[in-house]
């Protein structure tokens, strides 16, 4: 994938991520909220020699203190200062486990020690770090050498008493909400990379580059659900989805540069790609160019062009197979442009045999010499065999598969199937591609086109006809 796509992949996933950031945040805010305050008090204590006459005794009495804080560290969470502290405050717990919410640091080449008390009540809190130094000062004067009339070689006095804090520690509950939102945000956007990386549908060039090197001819954009792509054509010529379909057209050219190749077969992988539509729409945008242009329904089993087209479908080529009308009289003009359509006539309970037929050779070799372009409309290559007999009667092939529909399986089985034709496989066109952005110059061509249709009668007279 490149940058562009990992981009597009959050863009088109912007709202699933956004989501999951908000649950995180949630989720993280209603995790703090149940969990229970804790505070944190402090009483600070400072070990000082008991004497110091002279300078001598000072510094020497300054080191051997320097050497005992880290052991008056310790001393600070045993048992010996710990259980008379149970007592003295009558607290529902054992020096072990009041151990646990103490801490005890020294400062870097400082004589002071920093008594930390952790608990749900702030009260409780200060009360228990003020009696660590009270019993920590009668603890070291107990353990300290003493002088020849009995005092002690240091001493402990508090420089800063404990006091109840009005704020707990934890939970931190704007951190808790923010890492909640941030945990969140990383799952959207791994979500998104992962359905990207991980999909089955094609939805782009690089989709279908992963399947195969067959060219993509072209993008045709998405009409919507409330119009077929030949009526977006006919009805707005100037649209961008028309001039997508103009474009596909100019790659099919020039994939045919030689102009050797006539006759073209359109088909896909399952029903519902658009390739019915594709062929008409083709069929229109060649004839608009000033081609003659035949289209031919050849899919005997669930004709569609009739219908799409608004043509009557009872006369056809299996009428022409059967000997009861020629092709002067079968075919249909579609459009103003010069295009024609002959359509399936009435479906045959026996298409495979029609199709391998003679008949049909000669009804191509036919619309060969009378038309610049011959489109052939066949059934989709993974639900029957049709297109693959229709094949050599052919110059090339065109696959249509349909955006965010066509799986790459589907579309790998397709051409594998297809390998065995003589005929290649001219390229491939991405149908019911979604626009990500809007062109104000077919909006304004659009309007246009609009304002002219409500001014003119005619074109007013022709939409009612059409309903």
């Amino acid at each position: 994938m490149t940058l562009h796509e990992y981009i597009a992949s959050l863009r088109r996933s912007w709202w699933i991520i956004l989501l999951l950031a908000a649950i995180g945040a949630g989720a993280g805010f209603g995790y703090a909220t149940v969990q229970p305050k804790v505070y944190r008090a402090q009483a600070d204590v400072v070990i000082i020699p008991a004497r110091g006459a002279s300078t001598s005794e000072l510094v020497q009495g300054s080191n051997y203190v320097q050497n005992l804080v880290q052991t008056y560290a310790l001393v600070a969470t045993s048992p010996t200062v710990l259980e008379p502290v149970v007592d003295r405050l009558g607290l529902d717990s054992t020096p072990r486990a009041l151990a646990t919410s103490v801490s005890v640091q020294a400062p870097l080449n400082t004589q002071v020690l920093e008594i930390g008390v952790t608990s749900r009540d702030a009260d409780t809190a200060a009360a228990v770090a003020n009696a660590i130094g009270s019993q920590l000062a009668v603890a070291v004067r107990d353990l300290s050498p003493q002088f020849d009339d009995a005092q002690p070689a240091v001493r402990i006095e508090t420089i800063t008493p404990a006091t109840p804090p009005n704020a707990p520690i934890s939970p931190n509950v704007r951190l808790l909400t923010l890492l909640g939102g941030l945990a969140g945000l990383v799952a959207g956007v791994v979500y998104a990379l992962l359905r990207r990386l991980l999909a089955t549908r094609l939805s782009s060039h690089v989709d279908i580059a992963a399947v195969s090197d067959i060219a993509v001819l072209g993008d045709v954009y998405t009409t919507g659900s409330s119009r077929s792509l030949p009526g977006v054509i006919r009805t707005d010529a100037t649209s961008a989805v028309a001039e997508s379909v103009r474009s596909f057209v100019a790659g099919l050219r020039f994939a045919n540069v030689d102009g050797a190749k006539k006759v073209l077969l359109f088909t896909s992988s399952h029903s519902g790609d658009g390739k019915s539509s594709m062929s008409i729409a083709t069929a229109l945008i060649l004839a608009e160019q000033g081609n003659s242009v035949l289209l031919i329904d050849a899919d005997l089993r669930r004709a569609s062009i009739a219908t799409l087209s608004q043509l009557e479908g009872s006369v056809g080529l299996t009428s022409i197979l059967l000997g009861e009308t020629t092709m002067d009289v079968a075919v249909q003009p579609l459009g103003n442009d010069g295009a024609q359509v002959l359509t399936s006539g009435v479906l045959p309970p026996n298409p495979g045999q029609i199709l391998t037929s003679e008949l049909l050779r000669g009804v191509i070799a036919e619309a060969r010499e009378q038309y610049d372009f011959v489109i052939v409309d066949t059934p989709p290559v993974l639900a029957v065999s049709d297109p693959l007999w229709l094949a050599p009667l052919v110059d090339g092939i065109v696959i249509v598969v349909r955006s965010r529909v066509t799986k790459r399986d589907a579309l790998r089985r397709t051409l594998l199937a297809l390998e065995s034709s003589p005929t290649p496989v001219l390229g491939l066109v991405l149908n019911d591609v979604r626009r990500t952005q809007s062109s104000a110059y077919y909006e304004d061509q659009a309007g246009r086109s609009a304002r002219l249709k409500r001014k003119d009668p005619t074109s007013v007279r022709e939409n009612v006809s059409r309903r």
